[in-house]
């Protein structure tokens, strides 16, 4: 009973649909479909048996929230405790889980590039290929090779049942403050799978055309809105997606095939840099847009898997999986430097068993593997010399995990993983023409992890815990950017974090919620210098709470919401005194989200939402940290009706029209960033499945 209890709370908080009805006393109570989740240890798991906060931002829910934005890391800024606001742009840039960097899977493949952090790896996936998303916040060995403030994994689409099932969707897009401009966004997206026998399929696609963005005065907003972190306006884009699976041995065994491949690119004459390379004034001036990038901005992107999974191998469950990825990023130029692009190629392996110990005292499970990945990374120039090396990185890690049930009151799950990497950085030369040579750095560490979960009653639980995580951070900016003269100088470079949690979940079936506080701990955090952009190293600390609930009010109206409270410090001249905050591009403003969710009748929905970002006044000399984030707060509505043989979906951005400046760019305090968010926007689609 407690563990279907946890599950409802962690489902509902995410806005994942379910059927209301009534109990034997009249109670209204909520059932949701069963979920489960991989990027807590590995294995699919019970979202409810979880001793970890984590959130699932179901297929549901995604189909709601790509009717006001197809970018995921916008969506984690709506449905996700913990998560930074919305950049309203291409990177992530500025977005942390937690105040830290995470790591971001596709079906468990590594998509972030923590040698050279481009800050693509959300944005770098189309949200029509998506089944669920998982996020567990805080740090995690399981997985490791970046993950310090917590895991993103992204579970792309799987076969349906049935010999042939078709989706198709068009839309399209509208600046409500600006209709006679160029704001048209189109869009379209189809899809087929299903099971013949053995064999099972899926093959989709789509494609957006975006137009010209607008603020709540009607005027342009530059196409790249974060300077040139990578913006959204006048870009086009297409994903592409495939899978192919046999099952056999009377469906024992199974192996799989998957592809996706993922392009963005964005042609403007309107970006926030004149075109003398002089940052413009005022960037709601349209005669001060421009652009003179040699290379068109993009994102392009290809992964593919091949996949192997016995269900019972003397009496062990076994998935291994093998993978290959190409990122290519493009940024826009800034004035007096080089147009760079970062280009990123992994390939790698994992395999991960699950062996029951069935021990008549105290029977557990143990959760161990092996992952292997190589990553060749590096930073060139389109325009000029390229200042940045080559590294190439080789790493290997081993891991176990325990899951250890304490009789009807609990449970614990504890574990280790250990984690050997080697990287190889070539000579080059850096942008003060220095030489700097090439070096090996390698690094062995041990990570651990200790979660647990208390059943106090059939309503509530306690959950918290300890973790840990490690990443090379950077470590080709921190090459670039210091006055090494060997690379293997920057041995020291890493991060390791230590992670605390403590949590407690209620759920009656018709009210649920949870409130959590949390610690990271780091010596050698990452932060960057405000005059220079030089990488910082320091001793820093950060802490808050995060709270989310909802209740079934009645059969037909649902309401919800969360609340992210934190606060980050850092050493600055590493005297053991926390002397500064962090900066705003790590630590966010409150920030509170609140949904209500209604159904009139059973062929029509509605959801209002709404998302508030609180005000910050940080004491801190870093890059983005020295100017004062005002308030600001974005109303969303959505709705959608069964017309015909599919279903008409319509939806307002900023229904109140809201002249704000989004989190980012306020913290970015420059000239050639500080854009608007967008007016209100209406858009309109029609989907039919059979």
């Amino acid at each position: 009973m407690t563990r279907r209890i946890t599950f409802i709370v962690a489902a509902a908080a995410t806005g994942a649909t379910g059927a209301a009805a009534q109990d034997e006393d009249g109670e209204i109570v909520l059932t949701l479909p069963e979920i489960v989740v991989e990027a807590d240890n590995r294995i699919e798991t019970p979202l409810d048996e979880s001793t970890r906060s984590v959130t699932v931002v179901t297929e549901e829910e995604l189909e709601v929230q790509r009717n006001l934005t197809r970018n995921v890391g916008d969506i984690l800024a709506t449905t996700t405790p913990g998560f930074s606001p919305s950049n309203e742009a291409q990177t992530d840039f500025g977005q942390t889980l937690r105040g830290r960097t995470f790591l971001t899977l596709v079906d468990g493949v590594p998509q972030s590039t923590p040698l050279r952090d481009g800050r693509r790896a959300l944005n770098s996936v189309d949200p029509d290929s998506i089944e669920r998303i998982e996020v567990v916040r805080g740090g995690t060995a399981a997985y490791g090779f970046g993950a310090t403030g917590g895991l993103i994994n992204i579970i792309t689409k799987r076969p349906e049942d049935g010999t042939f099932n078709v989706k198709a969707r068009t839309g399209i897009e509208l600046s409500l403050t600006n209709p006679v401009g160029d704001s048209l966004t189109y869009e379209g997206s189809g899809e087929v799978s299903g099971r013949v026998g053995a064999v099972d399929y899926l093959a989709g696609g789509s494609y957006i055309s975006r137009g010209a963005f607008f603020d709540a005065d009607g005027l342009r907003i530059p196409a790249d809105s974060t300077g040139i972190q990578g913006g959204l306006a006048d870009s086009d884009s297409i994903n592409v997606f495939g899978k192919l699976g046999y099952n056999f041995d009377e469906d024992r065994q199974r192996v799989q095939i998957g592809a996706f491949y993922y392009d963005f690119e964005q042609d403007s004459d309107f970006a926030a840099i004149s075109n003398d390379g002089v940052p413009a004034l005022d960037i709601r001036t349209p005669a001060a847009f421009g652009n003179f990038n040699p290379v068109d901005p993009s994102t392009e992107n290809f992964n593919a898997t091949l996949e192997y999974s016995h269900s019972d191998l003397f009496g062990s469950t076994v998935k291994a999986q093998g993978y290959y990825t190409d990122n290519d990023v493009v940024f826009g130029k800034f004035p007096g430097f080089s147009q760079t692009r970062i280009e990123s190629e992994k390939i790698g392996g994992r395999v991960t068993v699950n062996t029951p110990v069935p021990l008549k005292v105290l029977p557990f499970d143990i959760t161990w593997g092996i992952d292997i990945l190589h990553d060749e990374t590096e930073q060139t120039a389109t325009d000029g010399p390229t200042t940045s090396p080559l590294a190439e990185q080789f790493a290997i890690a081993g891991f176990a995990q325990f899951d250890v049930p304490i009789l009807t009151y609990g449970k614990i799950s504890a574990g280790v993983r250990h984690e050997a990497i080697n990287v190889d950085v070539s000579d080059f030369t850096n942008d003060v023409g220095v030489d700097v040579g090439g070096g090996e750095l390698t690094y062995s560490e041990t990570l651990f992890n200790v979660t647990g979960t208390v059943f106090v009653t059939e309503e509530i639980d306690i959950y918290g815990g300890f973790s840990q995580g490690f990443t090379v951070a950077d470590i080709v900016r921190s090459i670039t950017d210091g006055t090494f003269a060997n690379a293997s100088e920057a041995e020291s470079e890493a991060q390791r974090t230590n992670n605390f949690e403590l949590g407690i979940r209620y759920g009656d079936g018709r009210f649920d919620g949870s409130l959590v506080g949390f610690l990271s701990k780091s010596d050698n955090g990452t932060t960057f210098q405000v005059d220079t952009l030089d990488i910082a190293k320091q001793p820093e600390r950060i802490f808050g709470v995060e709270a989310s609930g909802a209740v079934q009010v009645r059969e037909d109206l649902r309401i919800g919401g969360t609340i992210t409270w934190l606060r980050g410090r850092v050493d600055t001249d590493d005297d053991g005194d926390l002397d500064e905050d962090l900066p705003s591009t790590r630590i966010s403003p409150l920030k509170i989200t609140g949904f209500a969710d209604y159904s009139p009748v059973p062929w029509a929905s509605t959801r209002l939402q709404v998302t508030h970002v609180g005000t910050r006044e940080p004491d801190s000399t870093a890059f983005g940290g020295t100017a004062d984030i005002d308030s600001y707060t974005v109303v969303d509505f959505f709705a959608t009706a069964d017309v015909g043989p599919g279903a008409v979906e319509f939806g307002i951005q900023n229904l109140l029209n809201n002249d704000y400046t989004p989190l980012i760019n306020q913290a970015f305090n420059l000239a050639f960033a500080n854009a608007r968010g967008p007016g209100i926007t209406a858009s309109l689609a029609y989907k039919v499945s059979f």
